[in-house]
Formats: structure tokens, C-alpha cells, sequence
């Protein structure tokens, strides 16, 4: 490589980070979708499954998130966060490092820190059977359709269009789900505003 040719590829730190953020952008697209599937009852499976299947798919979307902050703040990361897959742990995290790193929706839907935060642990919650004491008087999925519904939608609010803040206080990072369209997991990039 020349000297002339290497200097075009140097990409910043935050380029790096937002071409990252998009793969796990691009996968939480990839979630949504599979819930669409589901929750139209093209998959055959019984209704109880079918929830079962949908708060996952919630439960790996609050991992995605906070996976995402993370690695949209790459500077910000300790050797702790590094290791955490928790994403109430990274999330409280990355408070403490810089409040305004959670993403800012487009719309007037909300999906804050603290109902992630709330969701992740109710998903997890509902996807083990209980205990034995109450493995018979729980009601599983009463509503839950409904309620899939609901957090699903303030997700794809969240993440339809939004804004990350990086800790710099000058840079800011642009992203739209719509932009990932017919498009492999590393060719869309947010787009970063100083």
C-alpha cells in the first residue's frame, strides 16, 4: 500500500464505532421482523409459543440496545463493561460514564433507560417456568399478545430514526432502520453530525 492509499481508508474511532452499531442495528431489524412473523400467525405454532418466542426476541432486543450504546461509546468502555451481557449491568454502566448516552427516538414514543430496563427483566422472568410453588397458578401469557405489541412498538420507535450523543459533546450519530433496506449487515453506517 502507498502512502496516498492508506490515508483515504483511516476511518475515526466513531466511524468504526458506528459501522459495528449498525451490524447490531441490522440484527435488531432482522428481530422485529421474525416478531411481525410471528405475531401474524404465519408460523403454526400455538399461541403460547408464539409469546414465548416474542419475549425472547424483546429480551435480545434489550440486549442489542445496551450492546449498542456500548459499542457506539467504544471510549467509554471499561474493562468491567467489556465483559458485561447484562444489559441492566450496561446500562447503569454507561450511565455513570455519561448520562445522555442512551439513544434519542425521532417520534414522540417513548422506550426509556428505565422501561428497558423493566422489560428486560420481565422477559426474563416469563421465559423459565417458575418454581415449583407456582409452576401451576401462573398466568403465563393472559394479554400478552397485546402487551408484545405495545413494547415492540416503542422499540421500533426508539430505532427507527434516532440520535446517540457521544461523550466528545460534539459529535453526533444519526441512524435510521430504514436505511438498512436490501442491504448486507456492514454496507449502512449512521451518520455522524460534529
Amino acid at each position: 500500500m502507498t502512502k496516498g492509499q492508506g490515508a483515504c481508508c483511516i476511518m475515526s474511532p466513531y466511524e468504526e464505532a458506528m459501522d459495528a452499531y449498525s451490524i447490531l442495528m441490522h440484527e435488531a431489524k432482522r428481530r422485529l421482523l421474525a416478531m411481525d412473523t410471528a405475531l401474524e400467525g404465519k408460523t403454526g405454532l400455538p399461541k403460547g409459543v408464539v409469546c414465548e418466542f416474542c419475549f425472547l426476541q424483546l429480551r435480545m432486543l434489550c440486549e442489542l440496545i445496551a450492546l449498542g450504546c456500548l459499542t457506539a461509546h467504544g471510549d467509554l468502555m471499561s474493562g468491567k463493561l467489556r465483559e458485561t451481557w447484562q444489559a441492566d449491568k450496561i446500562i447503569r454502566g454507561l450511565e455513570e460514564l455519561h448520562p445522555d448516552f442512551y439513544p434519542i427516538a425521532a417520534t414522540e414514543v417513548l422506550f426509556t433507560k428505565e422501561e428497558l430496563i423493566k422489560l428486560y427483566w420481565k422477559c426474563g422472568d416469563l421465559l423459565h417456568r417458575g418454581t415449583f410453588e407456582t409452576l401451576w397458578s401462573r398466568r403465563r401469557y393472559a394479554d400478552a399478545v397485546e402487551e408484545i405489541k405495545t413494547w415492540k412498538e416503542k422499540i421500533e420507535a426508539l430505532l427507527s430514526n434516532h440520535a446517540i450523543f457521544m461523550a466528545d459533546g460534539n459529535t453526533t450519530a444519526l441512524f435510521s432502520l430504514s436505511e438498512l433496506d436490501g442491504q448486507d449487515d456492514r454496507s449502512a453506517r449512521g451518520k455522524l453530525e460534529r
